[in-house]
């Protein structure tokens, strides 16, 4: 029966230190339904889940599964009974390869002597990734060596050879492509329909309204409400989240365009992208994107530290750069926001204060020391302006939400004073005030001189931000839009290898 509750979290509570996280949650999920969890960053929607994995413990409240009182909860334990979770943070080894990642604790072995059948595995696991996730990856490959995009179905296939009860997807489409977000959401439909439950963690509310049954909205740690998603628009959704209405603004385009900041010259690292060529002046936000593999991702990150470049060079301010590392990318005024936040991004035992004015020390520093005061107060006029969440300055930056991470990894570099941004995905994973936030930065910082490299799947954002958007495709840019004549349809079709007179402008 649809009306059979697979799950039963009741009256939950979760207090960290100076933080009430969770205040009395109640959520419920029906066999067979997509249930859609929502709220701002810092709502709770991450701590409640984390309780869900037995990641965390609860203070009070209890939890049923099957009808079953579940006293205790551990990773181990969740894993048997059917739960499993798509993480944001994509939790994989990065030293295993896709076969031994995919099969892990599940190997084919010699029985005789206890060996992995490892061509049988890669094989194996070549042939289960095409048909569970429609992606082609060789069992060889490490996991280290993946896009992010590629992480997160190597994760769903994992999950679905395990004969799942529950799947929870934490912002599965943040850094895929629509079309591979189209994919995603087939295979979330056909779970459904094997009356597997799923929970659907999202910051798209299209996409919370087109394959949601029903949502629940938190705020602050309280439940807001609980509602079928038949009848409700975004703006609904927004204001059962946020309290207010979220203006639709576009930030100006409007800036000076000064001369040329960076020329890229047939930029070309081996098996990811080849014969690249751009420029970005001073003042100018130029967007770039692709399908999961086309090497978008990957040329961001080859400007701020080229030592796997085989061709090419990359000139900064009119200046050769030479075996360029992110020591001396930093040095020469570059800015560089991964796209992996968890792992690249932070210092995770670090405080926040600590994360925050790591790019920037000798703005708060004489003769080497730091002077603790105008750090604090440089730290609090950075929360405060990008309304980072945190109990204190001294919180470690382990313990914010995912999108409060990545507000502050914005504003490491922000305090940078950099005349580069590279910024790959920096609303990946953010709600809507926290993403007209950024857009607003990411504006100003043009306004004020400084060139923006702006590496994101979101097309609308490619389309509302950009000066120029170049496409790429199989490891080269075939499209560049300007921003008078781009559009999210155009710039898709280039995507997809496609060409369209009226889609293409000429590549000076």
């Amino acid at each position: 029966m649809i009306d059979e509750y697979v799950l039963e979290m009741k009256e939950i509570q979760k207090e960290f230190p100076g933080v009430k996280a969770l205040q009395n949650i109640h959520f419920q999920l029906r066999k067979g339904e997509i249930h859609g969890l929502v709220g701002e960053n810092g709502a709770g929607k991450s701590t409640l889940m984390k309780i869900l994995a037995g990641i965390y413990t609860h203070d009070s409240g209890e939890i049923q599964f099957l009808g079953n009182l579940q006293k205790v909860l551990t990773p181990k334990i969740v894993e048997k009974l059917g739960i499993h979770f798509i993480h944001q943070e994509r939790h994989v080894v990065p030293y295993l390869t896709v076969a031994e990642s995919l099969f892990l604790g599940i190997e084919n072995k010699f029985a005789s002597f206890n060996l992995l059948k490892r061509r049988t595995m890669e094989k194996e696991a070549e042939k289960v990734l095409f048909e569970k996730v429609g992606v082609n990856l060789s069992g060889k490959k490490l996991v280290g060596d993946l896009s992010v995009g590629e992480k997160q179905l190597l994760q769903i296939c994992r999950a679905l050879l395990q004969d799942p009860k529950v799947i929870v997807f934490d912002e599965p489409t943040a850094v895929l492509a629509k079309r591979e977000a189209d994919q995603l959401f087939n295979i979330i439909k056909e779970l459904k329909n094997k009356g597997i439950s799923i929970i659907y963690i999202s910051h798209y509310f299209g996409e919370i309204l087109d394959i949601c049954n029903r949502i629940t909205v938190l705020r602050n740690g309280i439940n807001v409400k609980t509602t079928e998603t038949k009848g409700l628009t975004i703006e609904d959704i927004v204001y059962l989240m946020t309290g207010r209405r979220i203006g639709n603004e576009i930030p100006t385009k409007a800036r000076h365009i000064g001369d040329v900041l960076l020329n890229v010259k047939d930029f070309t690292q081996s098996q990811q992208f080849h014969d690249v060529n751009f420029q970005i002046r001073k003042g100018e936000i130029v967007g770039i994107t692709g399908l999961m593999g086309s090497g978008y991702t990957d040329l961001g990150m080859s400007i701020y530290d080229n030592s796997r470049i085989t061709n090419g060079f990359v000139e900064f301010e009119g200046k050769r750069l030479t075996k360029n590392n992110p020591e001396n990318a930093v040095a020469l005024g570059m800015g560089y926001i991964p796209e992996d936040r968890r792992n690249l991004g932070i210092l995770q035992n670090m405080s926040v204060r600590e994360n925050i004015t790591l790019t920037s020390l000798k703005s708060v520093s004489k003769g080497g020391v730091i002077k603790r005061k105008l750090e604090r107060e440089k730290v609090d006029s950075i929360i405060d302006k990008l309304g980072i969440r945190t109990p204190n300055q001294k919180t470690t930056i382990n313990y914010l939400s995912g999108g409060n991470q990545q507000k502050a990894v914005l504003a490491k570099w922000l305090s940078s004073n950099a005349s580069l941004y590279i910024l790959n995905q920096p609303t990946a994973a953010v709600d809507v005030s926290t993403k007209a936030e950024i857009y607003n930065l990411i504006t100003q910082v043009a306004k004020n001189g400084a060139g923006v490299l702006l590496i994101t799947q979101d097309l609308q954002e490619l389309v509302t931000l950009s000066d120029r958007i170049l496409v790429m495709y199989r490891g080269k840019v075939v499209r560049e839009f300007e921003r008078d004549n781009a559009t999210t349809d155009q710039i898709m079709v280039s995507m997809m290898g496609g060409s369209n007179d009226e889609s293409s402008s000429s590549n000076n």
